[in-house]
């Protein structure tokens, strides 16, 4: 029983954090979106696909440690993660001149892409622990 509800506090608090980064994303995107997203500038693009990469690393894998999630249970903990961004973003994607209005519309692909590569990014620290 007391594993049960220590369970649920941990999957409430990992899904509140997943919500949390997607808010940080999104208020990021929303100002400097038309900076950080051109389509023409593939530079800026690598940049921000390569950037996501420690980010997401630093933004998730500390919560296994800090809250002690098993290996085994770790996938299930990016799921919670990821989920609620993923399930927000469809929204910001198809309303982009609302959530959005510094992107330009040839620039939306890029922000799709991306969003995709942060949501797999977060789903792969389920998958390899840390030596």
């Amino acid at each position: 029983m007391k594993t049960a509800l220590k369970n649920k506090s941990r999957g409430s608090f990992f899904l509140l954090w997943g919500f949390l980064l997607w808010l940080a994303a999104t208020v990021v995107f929303r100002i400097w979106g038309g900076w950080l997203l051109d389509a023409d500038n593939q530079a800026m693009t690598a940049i921000l696909f390569i950037a996501a990469v420690p980010i997401i690393y630093g933004c998730v894998l500390p919560l296994f440690y800090f809250f002690g999630v098993p290996l085994s249970e770790r996938l299930r903990y990016s799921v919670y993660v990821a989920l609620p961004g993923m399930l927000l973003d469809i929204f910001s994607v198809v309303f982009h001149p609302a959530a959005f209005p510094s992107i330009p519309g040839e620039s939306i692909p890029t922000l799709a892409a991306w969003l995709l590569w942060a949501y797999s990014l977060i789903l792969i620290t389920g998958l390899f622990p840390r030596r």
